[in-house]
């Protein structure tokens, strides 16, 4: 066990993208695909490292959800008084780590809103970023392509340097469908997979090097860590992710080729993609009925509401009750834009 690595599990944030089922739940409960998105993360990182190293990093509004999960140690959860993105997640946690675990242990960073099929080949990649980590570098796992959208960062290779181990040239952060496109033409950009494993000494140097939250922090944990204190260095640290704060400059990452299924399912688009369809090509979550209907997402929250969908194509219906979704399957990326906008309205 004393090799095992430690996993940190991002649960923070709201998923917009899956407005409007995210005005009740977050992520990490969200159960459209018949789980806990947060349950089956953990469940997958209890095939490589025992309970006592899985921890979670949520915001404290999900303190009493979070509390009730039998999967996760209670003492192993970290909240944060708020939401000031990843690398204020991240940088929170590692304080905290620090202080239970040596210097040279290694850390799986993973969000939890991932699907992942081909689990064998998900665990060599995983075993391979581990070695890449022990050697001093940040691994990330890049995702080959399937398709350009603007629903992921991304992340073009440089010079291959292993077996599937490559420098690394550039992140782009969520790239315009445009963009996505050119991007991949290129041949060597990845699907930005969000995973980060790199050990607790060099994850603390390259904080130290690049983060100007990170002496706000030595200074709280110095004085011993109390939430008091830890709510009060939250208001003065940079709301900016991980991947800018520190995968943007630091001289030390590497990308792991990874060869297994993945989706982000922090999107309709993703959800649409993953669950089961009729022979029309339609997802349909409840009692309904379709007729010269074909490659809709039909979801509805009551399951005494019957609906007959005729002659529609690619359209997302998402139907919760208090608020209803209507979009083209094209105009699903503008979401978040649109809530705005209409959250404004009276």
């Amino acid at each position: 066990m004393q090799n095992k690595p430690i996993v940190l599990i991002m649960c923070g944030g709201r998923s917009l993208r899956l407005w409007p089922l995210s005005e009740y739940k977050s992520k990490n409960f969200i159960d459209i695909f018949g789980f806990s998105p947060l349950e089956f993360t953990v469940k997958r990182f209890l095939k490589i490292t025992p309970q006592e190293n899985i921890f979670l990093v949520a915001n404290t509004s999900e303190k009493s959800a979070l509390t009730k999960l039998k999967l996760v140690k209670k003492e192993n959860i970290f909240f944060e008084p708020d939401s000031k993105n990843t690398s204020a997640a991240i940088l929170f946690s590692l304080f905290s780590l620090k202080k239970r675990f040596p210097q040279d242990k290694v850390l799986i960073i993973s969000p939890v809103d991932h699907l992942i099929k081909e689990e064998n080949n998900f665990y060599n990649a995983i075993n391979t970023a581990v070695n890449v980590a022990k050697d001093g570098w940040i691994a990330t796992l890049g995702i080959e392509p399937t398709h350009p959208t603007p629903n992921f960062g991304y992340i073009q290779a440089g010079e291959k340097v292993g077996e599937n181990i490559f420098s690394i040239k550039k992140f782009v952060e969520k790239p315009t469908l445009l963009e996505a496109g050119e991007l991949i033409r290129k041949d060597n950009a990845f699907y930005n997979s969000g995973m980060f494993i790199v050990s607790f000494s060099t994850l603390d140097q390259e904080y130290k090097k690049y983060s100007r939250s990170y002496d706000i922090f030595a200074n709280v944990f110095k004085r011993g860590g109390n939430f008091k204190d830890i709510r009060a260095a939250y208001k003065k640290i940079e709301d900016i992710p991980f991947d800018k704060a520190i995968m943007e400059h630091t001289k030390k990452a590497r990308l792991v080729k990874a060869k297994f299924f993945w989706k982000d399912f922090g999107s309709w688009h993703a959800i649409y993609e993953v669950l089961p369809k009729d022979k029309n090509g339609n997802v349909k979550k409840g009692n309904i009925f379709t007729h010269n209907a074909n490659k809709n997402l039909i979801y509805l929250n009551d399951p005494k509401k019957k609906v007959l969908v005729m002659g529609l194509e690619d359209v997302f219906f998402i139907d919760t009750g208090k608020f209803t979704l209507l979009a083209h399957r094209n105009c699903l990326d503008n979401l978040k834009a649109a809530l705005k906008e209409f959250k404004t309205q009276k």
